[in-house]
C-alpha cells in the first residue's frame, strides 16, 4: 500500500479545451454500499442543496436468473471493467424496451445458446435517477442488481478465453503489454493476467459496460461529450467502490480478438481521462488506483504520472497505425497536455503558420505522393533561372530534430527529420531529403520556422527536395531503428504513416496567403 504521495494537481482550467469540456460534464454518481449506482444533483446558486437518488435499474433476464452465491464475481482475483458497444445500428429500437429486448433474446454463441447481459447501459443522454420511462433517453441505467453486500453478480459478456491465440503468439494486445514491460516492469494488466494465469471463466472477474452506438473508430459514429463523460463518471464510480486500478479498465477487442468494440482510440481516451480526473480531484485513493502501480522506490509521484500517460499512448501506438493515434492525439489534446504536465513548453513554436521548405516558384520536379505507390512524399523545386543555383531549405515549423545524416535508402544525399508539436495537440513529422549538403542540426536540439535545414543544388544529380509529412507516431513504429522507408512500401502501408504533404503544407499555405507563389503541382 502506498501511502500519502506528493502527486501533482491540476484544475479545470488548467486542461486543453477538450477534456475541460468533457470533464464538466461527468456527473457526480457513486456506487454504495449495497452496489447501486446514486446520482448526486446540486442545485440552487451556490450548488449548497443536494439531492440524491439512484439511477434507474431496468434488470437483464440473466441477472433475474442468475442470482445464486455461485454468480458472485470471484473475490479470489482482481476484478476489471470491460468496455463494449452495443451495436445499436440504423433501425434499431433505441428505447430501453429495445435494449431489454436485444440483452434478453436467446442467441447462440459457439455450441451453447445463451442471453447476454451487462451491469451497465450507458448512452447520450443527462443522467437522470428514478424511473426510466420506455421511450426516455438512454443516460445511464444499471442493468444488473447486486447481492445484498453490494458484490455484483456475473454477466454475460465475454466468451471463453482463446488461450490457442495466445499460445500461437496472435494476441497481440498482450505482447503489446510484454513490450512495455520490459521497459518498465510496472507495467501489468488483468488481461495479461487473464492469459496468463489460471484459467477462469473471465465473466466471473469482470464488471461490464455496455455503451449505445457502434463503430466508435469512424468520426461519423464517435460517442458525444456527454456519452464520453457518463462513461468516465461510471468507470470512475467503479473502480472506487471495488478498488479496481485504471489498468485494469480493459476493451472487449483485447480479449477476444477479432472484436472492434469499443475501439482502441475510444478506449485510450476514456484511460487518458480517468488520469485526467485524478489529477484534478482531491482524491487520495482514487490517485493511488490510478498512478500507484508506476510509482518507483524513489516514491517519486510526479514520474509515476507520467509513466501512467506514457504508457496510455505508449500502448497505443503499438497495437495502433500511426494514423490512428494522429486522430487520437488530436481527440484528446495529448501532448498539450503532457507537456503542461512535464512542466516543459515546445519553445520551438507549433506547427500553425507554416513557411514554404524552400522560396520562389515552386514546381514538381520529381515522383508525387503514392505515385508510384511507394513514394510517401512529394519531389519539388523552384523554377530553374540559374542553372547553377544552389537552394537553401528551410524548416516549414518550430520542430524537434530526430534525425540528420545520410539517407541508406532510394533517396539520394542527405537527409533531415523533425518533430513538430501542432496546436491541437498532435505531432508530425517533415522529412526533408536529397539534400547536397546539411546545416548545422544536432539530433534531440529544437530548432524555429525557417531555419536552414540544408541545401539542394539544382544543377546536380538530384536537383530536388524531396518533402514528406508523417504522423508522429511513425517515427516510433518504424524510423526510429532506421530513417529510410522500405523500398517495397506500398499504397496501404504508406497511408498509415504519411499524410498527403501537399494538402497538409501547400494548401494550408495558401489559406494563410503566404506571399510564396507555386505550380505545377498535382
Amino acid at each position: 500500500m502506498i501511502g500519502q504521495a506528493d502527486w501533482p494537481a491540476m484544475c479545470l482550467a488548467q486542461l486543453p479545451l477538450r477534456a475541460r469540456e468533457i470533464l464538466r460534464q461527468v456527473p457526480e454518481v457513486a456506487l454504495n454500499d449495497r452496489g447501486y449506482l446514486v446520482l448526486y444533483q446540486h442545485q440552487g446558486a451556490d450548488r449548497s442543496n443536494i439531492h440524491a437518488g439512484a439511477v434507474p435499474l431496468a434488470k437483464t433476464q440473466w441477472n433475474i436468473e442468475k442470482r445464486q452465491e455461485s454468480d458472485r464475481l470471484d473475490p479470489r482475483f482482481p476484478w476489471g471493467i470491460i468496455l463494449h458497444w452495443y451495436g445499436d445500428k440504423e433501425g434499431f429500437d433505441k428505447t430501453l424496451t429495445g435494449y431489454l429486448r436485444g440483452f434478453d433474446c436467446l442467441r447462440q454463441v459457439e455450441n451453447y445458446i445463451t442471453r447476454t447481459s451487462a451491469h451497465f447501459l450507458i448512452g447520450d443522454a443527462e443522467p437522470a435517477f428514478g424511473s426510466q420511462g420506455a421511450d426516455d433517453p438512454i443516460g445511464i441505467i444499471q442493468t444488473q442488481a447486486p447481492d445484498l453486500d453490494g458484490t455484483p453478480f456475473v454477466s454475460s459478456h465475454l466468451r471463453r478465453l482463446n488461450y490457442q491465440s495466445h499460445k500461437d503468439k496472435e494476441q497481440y494486445f498482450v505482447r503489446a503489454l510484454y513490450q512495455l514491460g520490459y521497459v518498465n516492469p510496472k507495467v501489468h494488466t488483468l488481461l495479461q493476467d487473464l492469459f496468463d494465469g489460471p484459467r477462469i471463466d473471465p465473466n466471473l472477474r469482470t464488471i461490464s459496460i455496455e455503451v449505445t452506438g457502434y463503430d466508435f473508430e469512424n468520426p461519423e459514429h464517435y460517442p458525444s461529450e456527454q456519452k464520453i463523460a457518463n462513461v468516465v463518471g461510471v468507470v470512475w464510480a467503479i473502480m472506487k467502490r471495488y478498488g479496481i486500478s485504471a489498468a485494469n479498465i480493459l476493451g472487449h477487442n483485447e480479449i477476444q480478438l477479432g472484436k472492434p468494440d469499443p475501439g482502441k482510440k475510444f478506449l485510450a481516451l476514456i484511460r487518458y481521462l480517468i488520469g485526467v480526473k485524478a489529477l484534478c480531484d482531491n482524491d487520495e485513493a482514487m490517485r493511488r488506483l490510478v498512478f500507484g502501480q508506476y510509482m518507483g522506490s524513489d516514491g517519486d509521484a510526479r514520474q509515476a504520472v507520467r509513466a501512467y500517460f506514457d504508457f496510455v499512448r505508449d500502448y497505443l501506438v503499438i497495437i495502433s497505425h500511426p494514423c490512428h493515434v494522429y486522430d487520437w492525439e488530436v481527440s484528446s489534446n495529448y501532448w498539450l497536455f503532457y507537456d503542461h504536465l512535464a512542466d516543459s513548453t515546445w519553445d520551438a513554436g507549433f506547427a500553425e503558420q507554416l513557411a514554404s521548405p524552400i522560396t520562389g516558384k515552386i514546381v514538381t520536379r520529381g515522383d508525387v505522393f503514392l505515385h508510384p505507390e511507394n513514394h510517401e512524399g512529394m519531389d519539388i523545386a523552384v523554377e530553374i533561372t540559374d542553372p547553377s543555383r544552389i537552394t537553401p531549405v528551410n524548416l516549414v515549423a518550430g520542430g524537434e530534430c530526430v534525425f540528420a545524416g545520410m539517407s541508406a535508402g532510394y533517396h539520394l544525399g542527405c537527409t533531415a527529420i523533425f518533430r513538430h508539436r501542432q496546436p491541437d495537440g498532435a505531432q508530425i513529422l517533415t522529412t526533408f531529403g536529397n539534400l547536397n549538403s546539411l546545416g548545422n542540426l544536432k539530433v534531440g536540439t529544437r530548432y524555429p520556422k525557417g531555419y536552414r535545414v540544408g541545401e539542394i543544388d539544382e544543377a546536380g544529380s538530384h536537383p530536388y527536395l524531396h518533402f514528406a509529412v508523417g504522423y508522429g507516431a511513425t517515427w516510433e513504429t518504424d524510423l526510429r531503428g532506421n530513417a529510410d522507408i522500405p523500398t517495397n512500401a506500398g499504397t496501404t502501408w504508406i497511408k498509415y504513416r504519411y499524410m498527403q504533404p501537399d494538402d497538409y503544407l501547400f494548401r494550408r499555405l495558401e489559406s494563410q496567403q503566404n506571399s510564396t507563389s507555386y505550380g505545377n503541382r498535382l
